[in-house]
């Protein structure tokens, strides 16, 4: 519904002049297929001033005593009839119902073109506003969008800064520069594929340079390591290729895989995150398999063999040595951390289902918006938030027996529910004109309401009598509440047999997939983390790979959701897919350790020492590929879009949390469980070769 809230007098609003601009509004939006209708003070002031002064017109209102007459009641209180278009003596109500099927776009188009006419034909002695959903949700739109292209610019400043810190080798802003190349290919194919721009889809940049920079770091690093072995740049870049790319690989399906599971959802935009977010890895992967080696190549074929070796070794030495020390401290104390880990973990599931949720928009976005700022005006003034609204359907709902259930139906929903602060149905028309007296004679209902004022009958009833609408306005409550009423008022509808109810409306629709993106959240998780698990056992065809690979991942699942609760971080719109994220990150880290730890166990080095090699040659690209994922993100923190700052924070804590389970928890359950397999298979026991095997 758009409404246009006038401000002044009442007296003044009403006069001649201003009815007359009201009219001329009347005939634009009759005459235009994208309204339904239009409820003003003209639908009450033309039958009144027909009885008081026929033929008079809105000159009569020239006479302040016809005036007065119309908008007071004898007590001297406003007009009780007047209500819903003068609900006070300082302001008007115009709203403007559109067809059921108008689009966003085409919502603010007419929204557009009626501020155009009031731009051109202004009411004298008032003022005035145009307020919407759509208005909103577009201003909600927009101020996302100019908040991640500064923060996208600031992002990239701080992944620079720490690209230059830690990742000490020649060209190491060329990882940046590959996944800056993925985002620009990764939103130019959401045109070509059709996937619209959103607030889910805006979110994807920073978790897709964050995620894709990984791919680039992995590959240059190895590249830096098989330097120190091999006699040319030709034969490093050959071993670094076929040594990672199949690492890689599997990682960045596992990761495709967690993404793609929020096709599950039912909301179209969650939908669209998860595919955009697929489509940019894999790009972010193919520039970092073939064009930046490439580059690389064709930069250090020309220079001597020994200044590069001297380069990488130098780049290396001290982090590898960290995570080195790092490692053997882990390895030396797993029971502490093992159970420290498990505590944890089934902390955060227990306290997952008391996670607080927002999902009023209001409370996600900056205060000081204009149009939240007459949204809430608007809404003082009405004295309600929304509409619910409930279709009735049948051959005939016009039948008294339809009709009196309606109006039972409507006051009993009243007294049970507080925050309902009314009720507008065929029935209610019918009653207030009979005196609130239900007629039992068909033909006078439909002479009834063919004599009611056009715009109230075209919203709550069609020609033919086949619909109607029931509509509840609804105080302004939590988006949780009104889901909860609506629920309940749906069940508890009960229509006579052959009538159907449904509930309706943009209002209704804006609850619902609220709803929906907060309720679908554990079954996508769940199905995520099994996507994972059985794309990877399908890889690796071993039942102990898959296991180890996704197992930290759901330790910080658990992990996570403890720190919300603990941090106070509720689950928004843009929080609620971090467990997609979390499967995204972890799964990749771990991933890759536990390859370049099966190649080292490979070589013949036991579990321990292969592991710590792993860790310290692997750890170093992971690292920085996850501290640069954290600079990116906690970029985000200085959004003034709470829902913002919240993915950010939370983001920023998870990517931790996924590198302190890969460095830390990964190595454990790895070495602890060969190790037993190779005393179990020396004593007689259990055969094979732990999880080198297959």
């Amino acid at each position: 519904m758009i409404v246009i809230l006038l401000r002044g007098r009442v007296e003044d609003i009403l006069s001649p002049a201003n009815l007359q601009v009201m009219a001329q509004l009347e005939e634009k939006v009759a005459q235009d297929s994208r309204f339904m209708s239009m409820l003003s003070p003209l639908t009450f002031i033309r039958p009144a001033l027909g009885e008081l002064n026929p033929g008079a017109g809105f000159s009569a209102l020239g006479d302040p005593r016809v005036l007065q007459k119309l908008l007071y009641a004898p007590d001297g209180s406003l007009n009780p009839e007047l209500s819903p278009v003068v609900p006070d003596p300082g302001h008007v109500l115009i709203s403007l119902t559109p067809v059921g099927d108008l689009s966003e776009e085409e919502e603010l188009q007419a929204i557009d073109e009626v501020e155009e006419f009031l731009s051109r034909n202004p009411f004298s002695d008032a003022e005035w506003l145009v307020s919407s959903d759509a208005e909103l949700m577009q201003a909600i739109s927009q101020g996302i969008s100019r908040s991640m292209s500064l923060l996208l610019g600031l992002a990239i400043g701080v992944m620079l800064l720490i690209l230059l810190l830690l990742f000490r080798v020649r060209w190491r802003f060329l990882s940046l520069l590959m996944v800056l190349i993925a985002v620009l290919w990764t939103f130019g194919l959401m045109g070509y594929f059709s996937i619209p721009l959103s607030m889910a889809t805006m979110a994807v940049l920073p978790v897709l340079i964050g995620l894709g920079i990984d791919y680039s770091i992995q590959f240059h690093n190895r590249y830096q390591e098989e330097l120190r072995k091999w006699n040319s740049v030709t034969e490093a870049i050959v071993h670094s290729m076929s040594s990672t790319s199949l690492a890689v690989g599997i990682a960045l399906l596992a990761t495709a895989i967690g993404f793609l599971t929020l096709l599950l959802s039912r909301v179209p935009m969650v939908r669209d995150f998860g595919t955009v977010l697929a489509l940019g890895i894999f790009l972010s992967y193919l520039l970092a398999l073939f064009l930046l080696n490439a580059i690389l190549y064709r930069r250090d074929r020309a220079l001597p063999l020994e200044r590069l070796r001297e380069k990488a070794k130098e780049a290396s030495h001290r982090v590898e040595r960290i995570l080195g020390f790092i490692a053997r401290g882990v390895l030396q104390h797993p029971i502490p951390i093992l159970t420290l880990a498990v505590i944890l973990a089934l902390a955060g599931l227990f306290l997952d289902h008391r996670l607080p949720v927002v999902t009023d928009w209001e409370k996600l976005m900056p205060q000081d918006v204009p149009d939240l700022q007459e949204e809430r005006e608007v809404r003082e003034v009405m004295g309600y938030a929304g509409e619910l609204r409930f279709m009735v359907e049948g051959e005939n709902v016009l039948r008294p027996e339809i009709l009196c259930w309606m109006q039972e139906y409507g006051e009993r929903e009243i007294r049970l529910h507080p925050g309902l602060v009314g009720v507008s149905s065929p029935a209610e028309l019918v009653a207030q004109a009979a005196g609130g007296v239900m007629p039992e004679d068909e033909a006078l209902i439909r002479h009834v309401l063919t004599a009611a004022p056009a715009p109230l009958r075209q919203r709550l009833i069609n020609e033919a009598g086949t619909t109607a609408i029931i509509s509840f306005p609804v105080r302004h409550l939590p988006l949780e509440e009104v889901h909860a009423l609506l629920e309940e008022m749906e069940s508890g509808a009960k229509p006579p047999p052959g009538i159907r109810v449904s509930p309706v409306g943009t209002f209704v629709l804006g609850i619902r997939t609220m709803d929906a993106v907060v309720s679908t959240r554990i079954p996508t998780l769940v199905a995520g983390i099994l996507g994972v698990f059985f794309a990877l056992l399908l890889v690796y065809r071993s039942l102990y790979r898959a296991f180890f690979a996704v197992i930290p991942t759901v330790f910080v699942l658990g992990w996570s959701s403890a720190v919300m609760y603990f941090t106070g971080v509720p689950l928004n719109p843009m929080t609620v897919v971090l467990g997609a994220i979390i499967i995204g990150i972890g799964t990749e880290f771990n991933v890759l350790l536990l390859e370049r730890y099966r190649e080292e166990r490979g070589k013949g080095l036991p579990p321990r020492e292969a592991m710590l090699t792993a860790s310290a040659r692997l750890g170093r690209a992971i690292v920085t590929s996850g501290i640069t994922t954290l600079g990116g993100f906690a970029v985000l923190l200085a959004s003034n879009f709470a829902m913002i700052r919240d993915f950010g924070k939370v983001t920023v804590i998870d990517v931790f949390l996924c590198l302190t389970s890969a460095i830390v928890l990964l190595p454990i359950l790895a070495v602890q469980f060969d190790e037993r397999r190779l005393r179990a298979s020396s004593s007689g026991g259990a055969k094979g070769k732990g999880l080198i095997e297959g």
